[in-house]
């Protein structure tokens, strides 16, 4: 298995870059159910953020873009169900892809609830938020 670091991952659906685009074509492209790709909930991430940011996809746009990812079969998501459903409330919610992630991934793992500061992932996400005392 090979792993894809963001920046590949974002060349690949981008296809903005000359140079750098075929390559990452070239080697997601070649993946297969029997020898699939890996991307890590880390570059998943960045991924949303970068589309988010740099290219001003819509949240439906990042949302589609991030199923589709998630049901290649020609790629194995790390924490796939953290990564479902996280998208279910980055769908339903205003809450950001990654606070969704880390909650979801909470509750996948046994805990009872997640802590924040961020007064936006407490509310949109599902965690609890902590005063400053």
């Amino acid at each position: 298995m090979i792993g894809v670091d963001t920046n590949v991952l974002v060349r690949y659906l981008a296809q903005d870059d000359e140079a750098q685009s075929p390559v990452a074509s070239k080697i997601i492209d070649g993946f297969t159910p029997d020898a699939p790709g890996f991307i890590s909930q880390v570059a998943l991430v960045e991924t949303v953020w970068v589309l988010t940011r740099s290219y001003k996809m819509t949240r439906d746009a990042v949302a589609d873009t991030i199923e589709t990812l998630l049901r290649a079969r020609e790629l194995v998501v790390e924490g796939a169900e953290s990564g479902y459903l996280a998208l279910a409330s980055y769908r339903a919610t205003k809450a950001d892809f990654s606070d969704a992630l880390i909650a979801h991934g909470g509750r996948l793992a046994g805990c009872r609830e997640t802590v924040t500061f961020d007064k936006g992932a407490a509310s949109a996400a599902g965690m609890r938020l902590l005063g400053a005392d």
